[in-house]
């Protein structure tokens, strides 16, 4: 299918991937189209792994029907200003990336399965994290790499990026395969096949996005290479560990400007599993905590990022269905205040021929039932790789429905405390968000939430603008300035903003003719009320909480909209496996932001929660800052301003004062 079917999903496509940056019993192969399933026994998650299938069958490509997004995220023409947050994070991660690793530490796995003569890195290859998924340390570079340079053009950034992929050029067998371990299973380790593929794939594809002019040939050979790999397409979902993973490059793949067929075919057949569909469709919780392929994990998500690509792939709203089930799952049951992510590692066990969850009781680390959200380290809980996977599956979303406010406002928290949260102020990047105690202190390694997070950090102007064949979405208020095409010319919008520091917002276009479009701005759900608009000083719209407020006019050289977003405090409830007898927590959040308590000893019991509200006090020599009522020693701050001092974002709260 490479003539006019193929060419419109290439259309269609082309801006997700550089946005993506860019029942009953098991499956008998079902592979009806369309919703309307049907409704089906809860499935029994007992069984043997192998018990539950793949579709081992691909749909026909002459049956697809792509889905246009409605907004699409920009690939670059976005300048940050140093005024706001996210150019010195973006600068950081430069750093990060530089100081972690040598081009030779990274490509070490590649020349040793090459046979290279080469002279070892003085730094030994990381236990596991390079030992066990060989490969994945270029993954992460790539990723952080060419994310970062669509904003930055760093010249030594630049350098180690091209030096790693002439590396792994090098490295290339004649028959396109690049990973650097044997493709028989006997030599792969842990989740190597699965884990390490999507990696690379994710970097690679980042890497043509920075302009390197052999990612792309690389990538296709390799892909033509692992669809015929037939000793192991079979073994791929029962693989060691968290084997979904390997899914995302599959569709990620397709969908790419060197995409074909065969690429979403194989993961159809392979990957995709109708009873799981039909799970969480039904909105099963069952689905995500005790999934039944290994390791129930928030690399769930990565699949659904896939799942959602068979949708806008092939237009099949069995996909989309299931994946808006996913959504909810994960926002309702496994999703901290604040936005990190409380699904993590479960592992099952093989008792009496059937399979049961190993410590799955709420005092063991290892458990993750719905709404269990540990607050410390001990609870392995809040990964920050699975903050990336909600963003950018949110991300998907959010350019399908661009007037839904909800999906955005996922990724503007997912930023605010997971993502600025977890960049140490040298760069390295936590691995997880802890809620009470003290945050992590780690040093450069290679572990999957620093190779997730710097691609993420390295992606973040992304987020603030979408495009639309009739104008632009306004999604974040970072100082930045877009230039992208509406009417047939080039068109410009700078953002002035001191946000979240500040609530004032200026937007000023820039055309060199009138120009006829939309300009929609995100009135956040968490404004406290509505928000008035005006145009060149003149009340031009009213937005209400939770929308995009549409302007729509012709619009001239230096037109200036400004509006003010009203934040407030709001208190929640926490409902996790936490507790503390005669004692109830509440978080507290402003606007977008999680707060944390924190100050000189014990962090105080606050002695009621009714009109919590009232009792901090904004400080105003510190933004963002709020004294508590009578207590002189503590305060509340951004939970992402923390660096080394004790807090809890749950202050225990007496039942019965």
């Amino acid at each position: 299918m490479k003539g006019t079917t193929m060419k419109t999903i290439k259309t269609v496509f082309f801006t997700l991937l550089f946005a993506a940056l860019f029942s009953g019993c098991p499956s008998n192969g079902d592979t009806r189209r369309g919703s309307g399933r049907g409704a089906k026994a809860a499935l029994d998650y007992s069984l043997p792994a192998e018990a539950y299938k793949s579709r081992m069958q691909a749909s026909d490509p002459a049956g697809w029907h792509p889905v246009a997004f409605r907004a699409v995220a920009p690939v670059g023409g976005i300048t940050l200003s140093g005024d706001g947050l996210f150019r010195p994070v973006l600068e950081r991660n430069i750093s990060y990336l530089l100081r972690s690793f040598s081009a030779t530490h990274i490509l070490h796995p590649f020349l040793l399965r090459a046979g290279k003569t080469f002279e070892p890195d003085s730094v030994p290859q990381e236990p596991f994290w390079d030992t066990e998924l060989r490969g994945s340390s270029a993954g992460r570079f790539l990723m952080g790499a060419g994310n970062t340079l669509r904003w930055i053009d760093h010249a030594e950034l630049r350098a180690r990026l091209d030096e790693i992929i002439d590396g792994i050029e090098a490295c290339r067998k004649p028959d396109g395969y690049i990973l650097p371990y044997e493709p028989d299973p006997d030599s792969l380790r842990s989740e190597e096949p699965n884990y390490a593929r999507a990696w690379l794939t994710h970097g690679l594809i980042d890497a043509a996005i920075a302009g390197n002019p052999k990612a792309g040939g690389l990538l296709r050979g390799h892909a033509d290479w692992f669809n015929t790999w037939d000793v192991m397409h079979p073994r791929l979902l029962y693989w060691h560990n968290n084997n979904h993973q390997g899914h995302i490059a599959s569709t990620r793949t397709y969908l790419s400007p060197v995409g074909q067929p065969e690429d979403l075919q194989t993961a159809e057949k392979y990957y995709v599993c109708d009873w799981w569909i039909d799970e969480l469709a039904a909105g099963r919780e069952e689905a995500i905590w005790q999934y039944p392929l290994q390791n129930p994990h928030c690399y769930l998500i990565a699949s659904f990022e896939a799942y959602l690509d068979h949708y806008i792939a092939t237009g099949d709203e069995s996909f989309l269905e299931a994946m808006l089930g996913a959504w909810k799952l994960i926002r309702e049951s496994w999703e901290h205040v604040g936005g990190s992510i409380a699904v993590c590692e479960n592992q099952w066990d093989l008792e009496n021929g059937r399979r049961v969850l190993k410590h799955w009781d709420k005092t063991h680390e290892c458990s993750h039932p719905p709404r269990s959200c540990y607050l410390t380290g001990y609870g392995h809980t809040g990964e920050t790789c699975g903050t990336v996977f909600w963003v950018k599956f949110n991300q998907r979303l959010h350019q399908l429905y661009p007037d839904e406010e909800k999906y955005m406002a996922e990724i503007e928290k997912s930023i605010y405390n997971i993502s600025l949260a977890n960049q140490q102020d040298n760069g390295t990047i936590r691995y997880h968000t802890i809620m009470q105690g003290k945050k992590e202190k780690l040093k450069a390694s290679n572990s999957c939430c620093e190779g997730q997070g710097t691609r993420l950090l390295g992606s973040l102007p992304e987020y603030i603008y979408s495009i639309a064949s009739d104008g632009l979405y306004v999604n974040l208020y970072e100082p930045s300035s877009i230039r992208w095409e509406s009417g047939g010319q080039s068109v410009g919008l700078t953002q002035e903003s001191r946000f979240p520091f500040r609530p004032e917002v200026a937007l000023t276009l820039s055309a060199p003719a009138p120009v006829k479009m939309k300009l929609r701005i995100r009135i956040p759900s968490w404004a406290a009320q509505n928000v008035s608009i005006t145009v060149n000083g003149k009340p031009f719209a009213t937005g209400k909480p939770g929308s995009y407020a549409q302007l729509s006019r012709r619009w001239q050289e230096g037109d200036r909209i400004a509006f003010t977003l009203p934040a407030d405090l709001r208190i929640s409830p926490y409902e996790g496996l936490d507790t503390v007898p005669g004692y109830k927590r509440y978080a507290v959040e402003y606007g977008p932001l999680l707060l944390a308590a924190t100050g000189e000893g014990e962090i105080p019991h606050i002695l009621a929660s009714t009109g919590l509200e009232n009792k901090l006090i904004p400080d105003p020599a510190r933004p963002l800052h709020f004294s508590i009522a009578d207590d002189g020693s503590h305060t509340f701050v951004p939970y992402w301003l923390l660096s080394d001092e004790p807090f809890t974002v749950y202050p225990l709260i007496k039942e019965n004062p």
